[in-house]
C-alpha cells in the first residue's frame, strides 16, 4: 500500500457513492466534507468528489491527486472497513498543499473522535 494506489482501495460505482451519502455519517470543515460508511468489503475505500465550480481542470485534478496521496500515506492511521467519500468546496481550490493535507488530517481525526 506504501508505493501505489489500487483499485480496490476506491469506490467506483455511482450506487457506491450514493450509498455512503445515504447512509453515511457527515462531517464537515471549510474546505472538505467527509462522509463515512461501514462498508462489507476487506479494506477502507476513498471516493473523491470535486465538481466544476472549485475550479478549472487542473485545479480539480491537482486537488484530487493530493486527496488521493493523503489517503495513501495515512490508510493505516483510519479505521479499517469504512468507506470514505470526500467533497471538496469551492474554497479548497486556493489551498496549498500542505493545507490540504491539514485540512483533511482535521476531517479524518474528527471522524475518528466521533465514532
Amino acid at each position: 500500500m506504501d508505493e501505489c494506489y489500487p483499485g480496490f482501495c476506491r469506490l467506483h460505482k455511482s450506487w457506491e457513492y450514493r450509498l455512503v451519502r445515504k447512509m453515511g455519517c457527515k462531517f464537515n470543515t471549510p474546505h472538505f466534507v467527509l462522509l463515512v460508511f461501514a462498508n462489507s468489503e476487506d479494506n477502507s475505500r476513498l471516493g473523491v468528489t470535486v465538481s466544476r465550480k472549485v475550479g478549472n481542470a487542473v485545479q480539480r485534478n491537482r486537488i484530487k491527486r493530493l486527496m488521493r496521496e493523503f489517503f495513501r500515506k495515512n490508510y493505516s492511521d483510519y479505521p479499517s472497513l469504512k468507506d470514505y467519500s470526500v467533497i471538496a468546496k469551492r474554497s479548497s481550490a486556493l489551498l496549498s498543499s500542505s493545507e490540504i493535507y491539514s485540512d483533511l488530517n482535521n476531517i479524518f481525526v474528527k471522524s475518528i473522535d466521533k465514532k
